[in-house]
């Protein structure tokens, strides 16, 4: 659980307090003790419907007894329960010829099955005034507060909502109306804050930004929409970005946390952005702007979507970095499952925004121009803090790369060579993978891996490698068709590189693989003459970098 508590006198935690334990095989009750309860073969029913004690003699009859008492027990059936009785809501409601639907929400969904014993689903309604609401408010008072599913037609809301009573249908109708009071009781309260929320411009909120702390050692938001101003640029400028868009990212950037100071964002917490967006466009800004500034939050937690526009994609990815970075400039560093400012999920969206856009960025230099905006300590710390961030971020590249079906030694072969740009590391773990399926790539990698061998052996042995290599000191049949072979290809697997076709590189390459076995059966690299041994040296070299442009192929576990 994420949270536990101690109960009672002991020292044992838990989520909640535990009242008993049934622990059955079969007839036999399995003897133990947890936080001084002492496990049986007792049990509740339903808290409302059946309260008193059940005693099971029989684990077969677990499930069957539980349902006697309102308490359905698989959490799949009573999803199954719910989804049928609001398609059941939703048939009644379309008699008329309407097309209407219940808005999917697989998060809302789960959280219901897990809160309810016994699932019953009603259809309420709510006044159609309050339709004049942007949507994602009317969403968010039915869902956030009420656990109700939104009814749309053709993604336009209609009055009515489909909720869930953890129970069976008497007093339903009761139920519904009680539901219905709230509901728009909650709904009156979001058209007040909407409306009163109006009255002041985004430009006029700015300063508000004063009075809210992010956190002590990290200031206002006012001192983070400073940051994000000045970090745009920088971004923007590193990405190469038209100065239209430019213009569009600064003035989002020094609008898009003035939302928190509304009213409507104080009671939902969860309209961060969105709130910004429908503000901005109410006073007549750029459509462009406020798009991002409600992008700016994308990815949100419950969803996958990333920024549609090239503003609002810069603006989610640097309000994510300087959010990272303070963080760990301040010392609010994740360990184990512990993530209350919620990085791992900021530096999921960095990492995911770059690799959507296919920025060419690198991840050290983001980094750097970040810090910057903060106050500088000592160099070690300095030094400390990038490469915790950098590790940080690699952890996400690698989470990315193992949801491919990249495995773990062609992750480290791939990071080997480069752990800084996000699309190159991608590119180089799908051409890896692609590769590795090829019935000759076990035979290519120990020829390789061979070479590269050779060439640590020499660093070892301190070897003098010359850079240039000399075709009249090449005295073997092997090692003159292996050089052949090599400049037939360079030219072309450079330009592959440049490309970053990494798979085409790399099959150009691995038609090196009779040569550089040949040159190993033939040639001896460690001669006793100094100059054939150097131009040797030399070749391997020259090959070898190719090869590891792509890939360390010595991290490799072929069989």
């Amino acid at each position: 659980f994420s949270k536990s508590m101690r109960w009672g006198k002991g020292d044992f935690a838990f989520a909640r307090p535990i009242r008993s334990i049934l622990a059955l095989l079969g007839e036999e009750i399995i003897e133990f003790e947890v936080a001084g309860i002492r496990s049986g073969r007792e049990t509740r029913g339903h808290p409302y419907l059946s309260p008193f004690l059940i005693s099971i003699d029989d684990s077969q009859k677990y499930s069957s007894i539980l349902r006697e008492k309102w308490v359905i027990i698989n959490p799949a059936e009573r999803k199954e329960i719910i989804i049928k009785q609001m398609q059941e809501i939703v048939s009644q409601l379309n008699k008329g010829g309407s097309k209407q639907r219940a808005l999917e929400d697989k998060e809302l969904l789960n959280d219901i099955v897990s809160s309810v014993e016994y699932p019953t689903m009603f259809l309420g309604k709510f006044d159609p005034h309050f339709l004049s609401l942007p949507s994602p408010v009317l969403r968010a008072c039915l869902r956030d507060y009420q656990q109700h599913f939104s009814v749309v037609e053709k993604e336009t809301f209609e009055p009515y909502f489909i909720g869930v009573r953890d129970g069976n249908r008497e007093y339903l109708a009761e139920v519904t109306k009680g539901n219905q009071r709230v509901l728009n009781a909650r709904l009156s309260d979001a058209r007040f804050f909407f409306e009163e929320d109006k009255k002041i411009t985004l430009e006029e909120r700015v300063p508000f930004l004063k009075e809210i702390v992010v956190q002590e050692k990290l200031g206002s938001y006012y001192d983070k929409t400073l940051r994000l101003v000045k970090l745009g640029e920088r971004i923007a400028t590193s990405l190469e970005i038209d100065e239209k868009t430019r213009g569009i990212l600064k003035e989002a950037a020094y609008l898009c946390k003035t939302d928190l100071t509304t009213q409507m964002v104080k009671e939902f917490p969860s309209l961060e952005g969105i709130m910004g967006r429908e503000y901005a466009l109410y006073s007549k800004k750029k459509t462009q702007v406020a798009q991002a500034i409600y992008e700016h939050k994308i990815p949100r937690s419950n969803e996958k979507n990333l920024p549609r526009t090239l503003a609002g994609a810069t603006l989610a990815l640097t309000d994510k970095l300087d959010t990272l970075i303070g963080s760990f400039w301040a010392g609010f560093i994740p360990s184990g499952s512990e993530d209350p400012w919620g990085l791992r999920r900021q530096a999921q969206g960095i990492v995911e925004i770059i690799l959507d856009r296919e920025w060419e960025v690198s991840l050290d230099h983001l980094i750097k121009e970040s810090l910057k905006l903060y106050q500088r300590k000592e160099r070690t710390e300095q030094e400390k803090i990038i490469l915790k961030v950098k590790g940080f971020l690699r952890t996400r590249m690698v989470r990315i790369l193992k949801d491919k079906g990249i495995r773990t030694d062609q992750i480290k072969a791939v990071l080997k060579v480069d752990d800084k740009k996000p699309v190159r590391i991608i590119k180089r773990g799908e051409a890896l993978l692609k590769a590795a399926s090829r019935e000759e790539f076990k035979e290519e990698v120990i020829a390789i891996v061979r070479l590269l061998n050779m060439l640590k052996q020499a660093k070892r042995r301190n070897l003098r490698i010359p850079q240039r290599l000399k075709e009249e000191l090449l005295v073997e049949k092997e090692e003159r068709e292996l050089y052949r072979e090599l400049r037939k290809i360079k030219a072309r697997v450079e330009r592959l590189l440049e490309k970053q076709s990494y798979l085409e590189a790399y099959q150009t390459l691995s038609t090196l693989k009779e040569s550089i076995h040949n040159f190993f059966q033939e040639v001896l690299v460690m001669n006793e003459d100094a100059r054939l041994q150097a131009n040797r040296l030399c070749l391997l070299k020259k090959t070898g970098k190719l090869f590891s442009s792509i890939a360390d192929f010595t991290e490799l576990q072929v069989k």
